[in-house]
C-alpha cells in the first residue's frame, strides 16, 4: 500500500546538517546502498520500499508498505532526526 509523509525539513539545509541526516539514514535499518534516492527495504521498483527525495515543501517520505509499520517506521526516523538535528522533526502538515 502507497504512503507518504512530507517532514518539516527544508530544502536548504547547511552541509552539515545534511552530513547528519545522511548518518541517520544510513543507521536505519534495511538501508539501501547506492540508490539514485535514499532507500529502504528495497529499490523504488520492488514491492516493498521506502524512499527520501528533498522537495521545496520538506522532506517526503514515500513507500510502499503496510501503513502501521510505516508510521512507525517513520517514527523511528523524526526521533532520530530530532536527537541529530537539535530541532525537533515531524510532519509538515500537521
Amino acid at each position: 500500500m502507497e504512503q507518504s509523509i512530507t517532514l518539516n525539513l527544508p530544502y536548504d539545509l547547511t552541509d552539515a546538517e545534511w552530513s547528519k541526516v545522511g548518518d541517520v539514514y544510513r543507521e536505519m535499518g534495511d538501508w539501501i546502498e547506492g540508490q539514485d534516492l535514499p532507500c529502504w527495504f528495497g529499490p523504488l521498483d520492488s514491492a516493498r520500499f521506502i524512499a527520501a527525495s528533498v522537495e521545496p515543501s520538506g522532506l517526503q517520505i514515500a513507500g510502499n508498505m503496510n501503513p502501521e509499520l510505516f508510521r512507525g517506521w517513520v517514527t523511528k526516523l523524526c526521533a532520530k532526526l530530532t536527537a541529530a538535528l537539535g530541532r525537533e522533526v515531524y510532519d509538515a502538515e500537521v
